[in-house]
């Protein structure tokens, strides 16, 4: 079955695709089916902001024309400006309301290129935690949990810290989020993981996920708790 970030990328790409793979999904789909409605719109309004009409050749170079003409030289050219100003405006306008990915999907859609993170069970020497943590202004409290996999990824334009500690339930990824300033405690379950943002006041928030293997969201909240009282902020 089609992932959301691959049908967006074939979207994105030719929204007007009519491969029968991306209509099935974009059918079973009400999320990327307005992903696609809007897309559509904004590649209509920007076709007619582009649309501009040229003016004459003699207008194009006003210095060629008779000089009584002169005069309306400036106003067409101003004219023109105004309309190529005014696309610009729309089409600026209209992309910044395109939706943009989600914190959580975003979130997933980082597990993606990291796939050996869930494979290590051994503990991340300590200098080599303490590393990637102090950019975060964090360290851990000694019963967090074995850490057995410790990075500083980039995401949405930030590094973070992204930690695997093992747990009683399995391994759980968390990723250290202080630019991003979520408003609320937002479950997830996408694309085979089942999780949640916590806000903590402050330092922005954390993302809590597992490998979605039937654990309740009960149970990942339990886990996020505990995550965010294992944290000691240190700046």
């Amino acid at each position: 079955m089609m992932e959301h970030s691959q049908y967006r990328a074939a979207i994105m790409a030719d929204p007007h695709n009519a491969d029968a793979e991306l209509r099935a999904h974009r059918e079973a789909c009400a999320e990327c089916r307005a992903f696609t409605e809007k897309l559509l719109k904004f590649e209509s309004r920007l076709e007619r902001a582009l649309r501009v009409d040229i003016p004459p050749k003699a207008d194009v170079l006003p210095f060629a024309r008779k000089r009584g003409s002169a005069a309306t030289a400036p106003r067409r050219w101003m004219a023109l400006a105004a309309s190529v100003l005014l696309g610009a405006a729309i089409v600026g306008g209209v992309w910044l309301s395109l939706p943009q990915p989600s914190l959580a999907a975003a979130v997933v859609a980082h597990m993606a290129g990291e796939p050996e993170a869930w494979q290590r069970t051994e503990a991340v020497a300590q200098p080599e935690l303490a590393d990637v943590l102090k950019d975060s202004k964090l360290r851990l409290k000694p019963d967090a949990g074995v850490v057995s996999y410790a990075s500083s990824c980039a995401f949405r334009g930030h590094r973070v810290p992204h930690l695997v500690v093992q747990t009683a339930k399995g391994p759980v990824t968390v990723m250290v989020l202080v630019h991003e300033a979520a408003r609320q405690v937002t479950p997830f379950d996408s694309e085979g993981y089942r999780g949640t943002i916590v806000p903590v006041p402050g330092h922005g928030s954390i993302a809590v996920l597992m490998r979605d293997s039937g654990i309740s969201a009960a149970e990942i909240q339990r886990i996020a708790a505990r995550v965010d009282e294992s944290i000691v902020w240190t700046g």
